[in-house]
């Protein structure tokens, strides 16, 4: 095997986390490699649907990804109860996250970074002051690296971070759905309620398509398939083409206690749990936390402080509180529609203030923790709940 190759940080993973990481890091000047196990554009299983604030976090044009926008929720009750909410501005696009990682990874190569496709971690070997990373084809050495290889990548395993961190099942389809579904759901998300004691079904359209699917609680996993099939006759979509069915965990880090970096190891988006429990969204916090990654590895090589402690401390403030919050809001909200279905849904259909809350979330206007204490009603309803 040759000799081993230096960087300033090695990225695992060329996601949504670990192209922005890269990036950044690269616009820096930093020497910075990505590992990326597949070749891009490829499959990767998720809805698609990416708040519009992600765009704001991105700082890229993300229109040639873009296949439609969404500015209505429809909420229903295993299919019944059903009402409309509209949102004066898009608070989704929806993409194929093939195109939308793609586009993502180029830009990190067009900044510097040194990418490697088809070219997936073999092995971790952590020391006090660097990290040496070994492939099929090689080994790389640098003072840093990044873990933004999603919720069932190797980083943390290999390096003991995040190992506690809980777990949902998400199922998704992709089908070619008739004119008149299309038509139905066009400009327009689908959010099903009433699974137990948490979780949703979601209709998210896109071009000639509908991505369907469903995301559990934990434990919920092995009734998954069989949920979202009854989803789909609930939807009139039943012997509509399927072009992809996938199953995927999603990982959820609540609170602070949890370690997601150590020395010079660096947990960023699904791997590190960041994701919201209130929809299950994980993209717009794995470009956050992969930007504040990369800070934290530049600060860190120029000397002021250690890029670990200071990474896990930018998450805490400025995600972690957030996710807290969803996952509050999360826990009133679903309890309330699985105990009390007719009264939970007749309120969210004339309370608009919640759904006025959630879209400035999802355009970027405010947080979930700010909106917790916007609105005394909603903050006393979690503690409560």
């Amino acid at each position: 095997m040759q000799d081993a190759q230096h960087f300033d940080a090695i990225v695992i993973g060329g996601g949504p986390a670990g192209s922005t990481a890269a990036r950044k890091m690269a616009t820096l000047g930093l020497r910075t490699l990505v590992l990326e196990r597949s070749r891009h554009p490829r499959y990767k299983a998720c809805g698609g649907g990416v708040p519009a604030r992600t765009v704001k976090l991105v700082g890229l044009s993300i229109e040639e990804a873009v296949e439609g926008e969404v500015s209505t929720i429809e909420v229903s009750h295993f299919g019944e109860r059903s009402f409309r909410k509209h949102s004066a501005e898009p608070f989704a696009y929806m993409v194929m996250r093939d195109r939308f990682d793609a586009l993502l990874l180029s830009a990190a190569a067009e900044a510097g970074a040194e990418v490697h496709e088809d070219e997936g971690a073999r092995a971790i070997e952590v020391n006090a002051t660097t990290v040496c990373v070994t492939t099929e084809r090689g080994r790389y050495i640098a003072p840093y690296t990044i873990g933004a290889d999603g919720a069932t990548g190797p980083t943390g395993r290999w390096t003991g971070l995040g190992q506690t961190l809980p777990r949902s099942a998400a199922y998704e389809l992709e089908i070619e759905a008739p004119a008149a579904s299309l038509e139905r759901w066009e400009a327009t998300a689908n959010v099903d309620v009433g699974y137990r004691p948490w979780g949703y079904g979601w209709v998210f359209p896109k071009a000639g398509r509908l991505s369907v699917g469903l995301v559990l609680s934990p434990g919920r996993g092995q009734s998954i398939r069989a949920e979202t099939a009854r989803y789909v006759e609930r939807l009139g979509l039943r012997g509509a083409s399927v072009s992809s069915a996938v199953g995927h965990p999603i990982l959820y880090r609540r609170g602070t206690t949890t370690a997601i970096a150590r020395g010079p190891v660096l947990l960023t988006g699904d791997a590190a749990g960041l994701a919201d429990e209130f929809t299950a969204e994980g993209i717009a916090y794995a470009v956050h936390s992969g930007t504040l990654a990369a800070a934290s590895v530049e600060a860190a090589l120029g000397g002021a402080g250690q890029a670990a402690a200071q990474y896990q401390e930018a998450v805490d403030r400025s995600i972690q509180a957030e996710l807290d919050a969803a996952r509050a809001i999360s826990r009133m909200y679903y309890r309330c529609v699985t105990l009390w279905p007719r009264l939970a849904l007749w309120a969210s259909r004339q309370v608009d203030y919640f759904w006025r809350a959630f879209f400035r979330v999802m355009r970027g206007e405010a947080r979930y923790d700010s909106e917790l204490k916007r609105w005394p009603l909603l903050r006393a309803s979690t503690r409560v709940l």
